[in-house]
């Protein structure tokens, strides 16, 4: 498995950047030799600050459930679990690191899979909230170059996305027995019942544990979920608004939560060949060739190749010697998927 893993790394690094290459001819290349080092650095700490949100989430829930882990310790983990998540196909050695390290630091198996189950919920809930409001402004050809339009985005994701949390946990049976009576009669969902199933328990887990927080900690939660999605996502339109590009952020945050979707649905770790060629396709309207290809390439760097360069040592350190099995559970389970 370690051998299979290592070629599936290496064909999807080499189809990555062989495709921009094809798609926009060398003078992409040609344009990275030009592109200044404090661009790169500026959208570098945006992933870096996303890291810290997404680590003050892991930590505040670790410290709820009764885990010594410091705030550099989940820094750790949230690395190692973001390179696992790109190193193995349709990220499933990602939940594996997780619990793994969660149990390093006094977490039970089982909470480590609560506490996983609630980021992901969180996750869900924002991008509920997020993808109508995108749409909506694609449609409405709404920009946000104002820092007031900014402010009131931030504010309706904030507010939205809480609201509909609390909603969620409340009303949160009735969703359940609507999932079971669709696993039950819809024979077309038969060859995805056990992974839709295995959801429906992560789903029962994380709202039991939203439940019993308060709302000053759940709101607080959701806040550093929209801080590491708003950074994440904020990675693209800062260098097209950087390079004098015109695309709309709603365009933007809409294809890439498509494009995230391909990275998990395609065999390759990370989606590579498959990003890009849907990357390439998606924005031809906005971009020449040329362009699009030096975007993208940046855009990978900072979204792919970085996870996988800074995320290795950290994972391996935090994992020592299961570092191995767990890259192997990550693409025995993809091979499965």
């Amino acid at each position: 498995m370690r051998r299979s893993w290592g070629f599936l790394i290496v064909v999807s690094l080499a189809l990555s950047l062989a495709v921009p290459v094809l798609y926009g001819g060398l003078d992409s290349l040609a344009h990275l030799r030009r592109l200044p080092l404090w661009v790169v650095a500026l959208l570098l700490g945006m992933v870096l600050l996303g890291w810290n949100f997404n680590a003050a989430r892991v930590h505040l829930l670790a410290r709820y459930l009764g885990s010594p882990m410091g705030r550099r310790q989940a820094l750790a983990t949230v690395v190692s679990a973001e390179f696992a998540w790109c190193a193995s196909p349709a990220g499933a050695g990602g939940p594996a690191t997780y619990v793994f390290l969660l149990s390093r630091h006094g977490l039970a198996v089982g909470r480590g899979a609560a506490l996983v189950a609630v980021d992901q919920l969180t996750d869900l809930v924002f991008f509920a909230t997020a993808m109508p409001l995108a749409l909506a402004l694609y449609a409405l050809h709404r920009g946000i170059s104002h820092p007031l339009r900014l402010f009131v985005l931030v504010a309706v994701l904030v507010l939205g996305g809480a609201a509909t949390l609390a909603w969620l946990v409340r009303h949160y049976r009735p969703l359940e027995l609507g999932l079971g009576r669709l696993l039950r009669h819809v024979p077309r969902l038969s060859k995805v019942r056990y992974r839709l199933a295995r959801w429906l328990v992560q789903f029962k887990q994380g709202v039991r544990l939203l439940l019993a927080m308060g709302k000053g900690r759940m709101f607080l939660l959701y806040l550093f979920c929209v801080g590491h999605w708003m950074m994440r996502y904020g990675v693209l339109p800062v260098l097209l608004w950087l390079l004098g590009e015109s695309v709309p952020w709603g365009y933007l945050f809409a294809i890439q939560a498509l494009l995230g979707f391909v990275a998990h649905a395609a065999f390759l770790p990370g989606g590579g060949g498959g990003v890009e060629v849907a990357f390439g396709a998606l924005l031809s309207p906005y971009l020449d060739p040329v362009t699009s290809a030096f975007v993208l390439l940046v855009w990978r760097f900072c979204t792919f190749y970085w996870y996988l360069l800074a995320g290795a040592p950290v994972f391996v350190l935090s994992t020592g010697n299961m570092a191995g099995r767990l890259v192997a559970m990550g693409t025995c389970q993809g091979d499965r998927d």
